[in-house]
C-alpha cells in the first residue's frame, strides 16, 4: 500500500508539514493532528506543522500552526483526506521539496511525488490507524488514537454509513486498546448546544419534499444569522435527514452573498445512488453517496436536485 515507503520519507525528513481541505471537518483534522502527534511522539527532533486556516465546526481541535515560506520549501509535505490540489488549504503545499498524498476519496488528480489511496477505507484517519499498526514498535499515545477515532467515527456517523467495513472496526478496535475515552468523545462529537438543537428543528420543519424521495432545505443567510450558525455548521445539519425512510437522497444548501447577487454551497447525501459524478459537475466532489458542491446559482440549485430526482426514479 506504500507504508513503507510513507515511513521511510518520515524517518529521512527534517522537516515535515502536513495539510488538510478547506471547510475541515473531523476526518481532515483527525488525521492531520493525529499524525502530527505519533511523529512528534517517535520523532522527537523533527519539526511537524500542521497548516491550514479555516477553522472547523465540530469537535474541539488544536490551533493550526504557522510556518514561513522557507520552511515549507525544506518539508516533506503530507496531504491528507484531499483529492485534488483546488481544495487544499494552503497552497503553499506545492512548493514543499517533496508531497506524499493520503486520502479515501475516489481519484481525482494524481499530485505530489506518491500517494496512499485507499477508496475502500472509510476515512482517512481509518488508513493512519492501519498505518501506525504497521509501524508495531512505534508508540501511539491516547492523544494520538483519540484524533484518528474521532475522524472514523464522524466519517462513518457512528459506524452507520455503507462504507463502514470490517476492516474499518478493526481500525477502531485498534485504536480504542490505547485508552480512548469512548464515550466522551462521542459526547463531544455530537452532542449539540440548545441552539443547535433549535436549529434542527428549523432544518426538519422546512424540508422540501420532491417526489416522495428526495428531501432537501435551501437556508437563506437571514435564518443562519437568526440561530448564529456557520454556512459550515449548517450544513453539517444535513444528517437530520438521513434517516427518513422514505428518502433515498437528502441535501441542504447554504445562501452566501457572491460578487453578483446569492451563491449556494451545498451537501449531497444518499442512501444507494451515486450523487459525486453530479457534485463534480457543479464545483464539487466527493464519496458516491456523500459530496458537497459550491458557488452554485440558484438555477444550479435546481438543476442538482432534478439530476438526483431522476436518478432516483430511473
Amino acid at each position: 500500500m506504500g507504508f513503507d515507503r510513507l515511513l521511510q520519507q518520515i524517518e529521512n525528513a527534517k522537516i515535515i508539514t502536513i495539510f488538510r481541505h478547506t471547510n475541515p471537518d473531523c476526518d481532515a483534522l483527525g488525521s492531520q493532528f493525529g499524525l502530527k502527534n505519533w511523529i512528534q511522539d517517535n520523532y522527537p527532533d523533527k519539526q511537524v506543522y500542521a497548516l491550514g486556516y479555516d477553522a472547523p465546526n465540530q469537535g474541539v481541535w488544536p490551533k493550526s500552526d504557522e510556518a514561513g515560506d522557507e520552511v515549507i520549501a525544506q518539508s516533506f509535505a503530507i496531504v491528507v483526506d484531499t483529492a485534488n490540489t483546488e481544495r487544499i488549504d494552503d497552497q503553499r503545499f506545492a512548493s514543499a521539496s517533496s508531497i506524499f498524498k493520503i486520502d479515501h476519496h475516489p481519484e481525482r488528480s494524481f499530485y505530489g511525488d506518491d500517494q496512499i489511496v485507499d477508496e475502500s477505507a472509510a476515512a482517512t484517519c481509518q488508513i493512519l490507524a492501519d498505518f501506525l499498526a504497521y509501524c508495531k514498535e512505534s508508540k501511539v499515545s491516547v492523544t494520538t488514537a483519540e484524533r484518528l477515532y474521532a475522524g472514523m467515527l464522524t466519517d462513518t456517523l457512528n459506524f452507520t454509513t455503507s462504507n463502514t467495513t470490517a476492516a474499518s472496526l478493526r481500525a477502531a478496535g485498534y485504536l480504542c486498546q490505547f485508552g480512548v475515552d469512548i464515550p466522551s468523545l462521542s459526547r463531544t462529537l455530537f452532542d449539540r448546544s440548545l441552539n443547535g438543537f433549535r436549529f434542527s428543528a428549523w432544518i426538519r420543519s422546512n424540508v422540501t419534499v420532491q417526489d416522495g424521495h428526495l428531501g432537501y432545505a435551501v437556508i437563506p443567510m437571514s435564518i443562519m444569522e437568526e440561530y448564529d450558525m456557520s454556512a459550515s455548521k449548517a450544513r453539517s445539519f444535513v444528517d437530520e435527514y438521513g434517516h427518513v425512510r422514505e428518502f433515498e437522497a437528502w441535501c441542504v444548501f447554504t445562501e452566501k452573498q457572491g460578487e453578483n447577487g446569492s451563491l449556494y454551497d451545498g451537501s449531497l447525501r444518499s442512501k444507494t445512488i451515486r450523487i459525486n459524478d453530479i457534485a463534480e459537475k457543479y464545483h464539487g466532489g466527493g464519496h458516491v453517496n456523500a459530496s458537497g458542491v459550491k458557488n452554485l446559482t440558484r438555477t444550479q440549485v435546481d438543476e442538482i436536485l432534478d439530476l438526483i430526482n431522476k436518478r432516483i426514479h430511473v
